[in-house]
């Protein structure tokens, strides 16, 4: 009896170590699974880290293009020739050459203009404001202005929409032009009207003739 237990035994004997063996190898495996689970899911992340900062940095590169195309425009200047009746064909007819003018939105401007009119054309009682720039600063012939006297006040270059107004002298005797430069700062898009508030057309109070009529003592400013 005893010779047949311990044959028993010796039969059951591998059977319990092949169990334990098998037991290893399920777990060898199980933390090989693991691990690689966490190799990809660090992998995973990873990838997609890459993907986020990649994002972030386009989002950032927008936002910077986007503020660049915002930002200020390149300087702008502009000029323009007031013209006589007598060099326009015209007697008391004088222009602005040209009448149209288009600049672009958020840009520092500078309108230079070269007068050629020796003519006063003092400002009528309630328009006296408009020999007072506006809106900018001005130099006449190189000298900076807040204002000219009305009695020398020749034209204005004004734009009411936007507020503002560039006082034009007559030209002093001895010299064939003045020329006023006026710097301003656009802003918002629109298309407007510019006015000359000088009584310097035809008519008994001088509001006729040019006054009245665009493209010569009025005419269109486009901020674009």
């Amino acid at each position: 009896m005893k010779l047949q237990q311990s044959i028993g035994d010796t039969k059951t004997g591998p059977k319990r170590v092949s169990s334990i063996s098998t037991k290893k190898n399920l777990n060898e495996k199980s933390s090989r699974f693991r691990f690689l689970k966490v190799l990809f899911t660090v992998g995973i992340l990873a990838i997609f880290g890459v993907a986020l900062n990649a994002c972030s940095s386009n989002s950032t590169n927008a936002s910077s293009s986007g503020s660049q195309s915002t930002a200020s425009a390149k300087p702008v200047t502009v000029n323009l020739t007031l013209e006589t009746g007598k060099m326009d064909g015209k007697s008391g007819w004088p222009k602005f050459v040209p009448s149209s003018v288009t600049i672009p939105a958020n840009a520092e401007v500078t309108l230079k203009i070269v007068s050629y009119d020796d003519g006063a054309s003092p400002l009528l009682t309630g328009m006296t404001q408009y020999a007072n720039v506006q809106g900018g600063t001005e130099t006449i012939d190189g000298s900076s202005v807040t204002s000219v006297p009305n009695a020398n006040v020749a034209h204005t270059f004004t734009v009411p929409a936007i507020g503002i107004n560039a006082v034009i002298p007559a030209v002093p005797s001895g010299q064939t032009t003045t020329t006023v430069i006026f710097k301003f700062k656009t802003s918002k898009k629109g298309t407007y009207v510019w006015h000359c508030y000088a009584p310097c057309g035809s008519g008994s109070t001088g509001m006729e003739g040019a006054m009245q009529t665009t493209n010569w003592m009025e005419g269109s400013f486009v901020v674009s």
